[in-house]
């Protein structure tokens, strides 16, 4: 029998495990967007973990996470938020190129629940936890009174896109990849929907 997971709220002393899961979760894009606005001589991870564990305004602030534990160890984590609707309007040329696709998507989403992040620590994958994590964002979602459920993934992220196909959720738009520096990531982001009963 598969060992159930126990789910709790974010914690401040998460924060670290957090970061490294946005990051997964992100694949390297968290962490060069810390590297940007770290000050001189500050680590990315070192930001981005301070800005989870302190800073209240971010959607990845560490209350705003659901973490997942087997015998009292965090094996993974999610995140996500209702998007606005109407969605706000947005200058492009005041974000980076590489964040356009991502925002464009983000827009044809609205109205729903953007599970923003969702990741589970290399040493305990292939253990079916993935279905789990995504059962208790089912049940979040629908305790908001909320209808759907969105989330964005790579194309070249198969394991990932198997997954959610396999657990109802359906591409309903994509827009190409842009990489950001130091990423050889191609193909496209992809915006797959679940309706919920």
């Amino acid at each position: 029998m598969q060992k159930m997971l126990r789910f709790r709220n974010g914690a401040k002393e998460d924060s670290s495990d957090l970061a490294l899961l946005l990051d997964v979760a992100g694949r390297g894009l968290p962490a060069y967007l810390w590297s940007i606005e770290a000050k001189q001589g500050q680590s990315a991870y070192e930001y981005g973990r301070e800005k989870i564990r302190s800073d209240e305004n971010r959607r990845s602030y560490y209350k705003n996470w659901y973490v997942a534990e087997k015998n009292g160890i965090l094996v993974g984590a999610f995140f996500g938020f209702i998007v606005e609707t109407p969605y706000p309007e947005i200058d492009y040329n005041d974000i980076p190129k590489y964040l356009h696709p991502i925002v464009e998507l983000e827009k044809v989403a609205s109205g729903s629940w953007l599970l923003q992040a969702i990741s589970i620590l290399p040493e305990y994958r292939g253990y079916g936890f993935a279905i789990q994590l995504l059962r208790k964002v089912e049940k979040v979602v629908k305790a908001l009174g909320l209808k759907s459920i969105s989330l964005q993934v790579e194309e070249e992220n198969n394991s990932a896109l198997e997954i959610y196909k396999k657990n109802g959720f359906e591409e309903i738009d994509r827009r190409s990849y842009i990489p950001f520096p130091g990423s050889d990531d191609t193909g496209d982001f992809i915006l797959m929907v679940k309706n919920l009963k």
